[in-house]
């Protein structure tokens, strides 16, 4: 298999000490766990994810695939006795390391993601291999960069969500990023392996839609801020049968919630660019401030497990086509040339959960949700849906602006 990238102008990779920036991270993430501690209502073993969200208790007798982004074939990496860690990070001490190699405007998840290589102690360094998708323009092109790193793919997304056109291309893709994974680790994919971990996988995503429909019933059974934490942590380099046992429990735990009085906070779906831990800023502005978020189309959130691998047969080639259809053609990212999948799923969703209002995340310097912005908020206004779009970073300089314009949107909210 040839090398994706061109090894001419390859680079010695630039690595350096900075305990500063590593104390600075830990301080920023403990003052995100203090704030989750003050959550009324917590699972038991909400330790456990914790846990595994941070990096810590992971099993260390499996090779580790570091990823950017749930667009990726997760059940290739199990398949083949691998762990995925997704290495999207939302540290907000470590963009300005990051902004050591990517000057300019680069969104800061992208930066502080590529810190993690900067570090010799980061979860980079314990990783095979990295594999990311052309999802957007910072992907594509840091792709090339993470190659002086360490052996990377870059998984390539047609155009446009149409199977009929693309299908073929996107399981070849799906097919390519199999041989790649199968030579860094050393191991051959069996159709029986890939069979058993595509089961597992359906198996955890019934466990999720789950879960979301605990909490669309109830959502004072389970915080969403312990909800994003719970989903992040199996990509963290957990354990995926210790998760869904853990996560099983966490089931149990919510079902059996009951309200002392009827609950009486506004509804919303949450919708827009990835929110990943530490940067749970607006998941606690959300719940701080009296409204529930009830359902999400956040590739972090409950979008990056609910969808199940779908397979009519099990020969090698129509499970590559399934993974296809279910990571790319079933996806409501919006590198995509059509908007219709997010916009219908943002849709279905105000429905099925009675919402009363749609929040719109907004990351700074992410073009690609700041263009669909215009669209959406057309869409909800002629349905009367109240909506809101936050427009941010990881700083948390702007948060009491942000709760100003939040409790006013509340009310709007409120009045309809």
């Amino acid at each position: 298999m040839a090398d994706q990238f061109d090894p001419r102008y390859r680079l010695a990779p630039r690595q350096t000490e900075d305990p500063g920036a590593r104390r600075r991270a830990r301080m920023l993430l403990e003052q995100q766990r203090d704030r989750l501690r003050e959550i009324p209502r917590r699972p038991e073993n909400i330790g456990r994810f914790e846990a595994w969200a941070e990096g810590r208790d992971l099993p260390d007798d499996r090779p580790r695939i570091g990823t950017l982004c749930t667009l990726i074939p997760f059940e290739l990496v199990y398949a083949l006795g691998g762990l995925p860690v997704r290495l999207g990070c939302g540290n907000a001490a470590l963009v300005q390391r990051g902004e050591e190699v990517l000057t300019g405007d680069v969104c800061p998840l992208a930066k502080a993601s590529f810190a993690s290589f900067l570090d010799p102690q980061g979860p980079a360094g314990g990783c095979a291999a990295v594999v990311l998708p052309s999802s957007c323009d910072a992907k594509r092109k840091l792709g090339e960069i993470l190659a002086d790193f360490s052996p990377t793919f870059v998984f390539n997304l047609p155009p446009e969500q149409d199977a009929h056109r693309y299908g073929r291309f996107a399981a070849d893709e799906v097919a390519r990023l199999a041989q790649f994974l199968a030579r860094v680790l050393g191991r051959r994919l069996t159709r029986r392996s890939l069979r058993r971990a595509v089961r597992e996988g359906r198996r955890r995503t019934a466990l999720v839609r789950a879960l979301q429909d605990a909490r669309a019933r109830e959502p004072g059974a389970l915080s969403v801020r312990d909800f994003f934490l719970i989903l992040q942590a199996l990509h963290q380099g957990a354990d995926p049968q210790d998760w869904a046992r853990e996560a099983s429990r966490v089931l149990e735990w919510a079902r059996a919630y009951r309200p002392e009085r009827p609950r009486m906070r506004p509804r919303l779906v949450l919708t827009g660019a990835p929110l990943q831990w530490p940067n749970f800023k607006l998941l606690h502005l959300i719940e701080e401030s009296g409204a529930d978020v009830v359902a999400d189309t956040l590739c972090t959130g409950a979008q990056s497990l609910y969808d199940p691998v779908v397979a009519d047969e099990w020969s090698r080639g129509a499970q590559y086509r399934s993974l296809a259809q279910r990571y790319v053609f079933a996806s409501a990212c919006p590198c995509f040339i059509s908007q219709a999948t997010r916009l219908s799923r943002v849709l279905d969703l105000v429905d099925a959960t009675r919402a009363d209002g749609v929040v719109h995340h907004g990351l700074r310097l992410c073009q690609l949700f700041d263009i669909e912005t215009y669209r959406l908020s057309q869409v909800l206004k002629e349905r009367k849906i109240p909506f809101l779009h936050v427009r941010t970073d990881y700083s948390l300089e702007d948060v009491e602006q942000l709760r100003v314009r939040f409790e006013a949107f509340l009310e709007q909210v409120e009045g309809v």
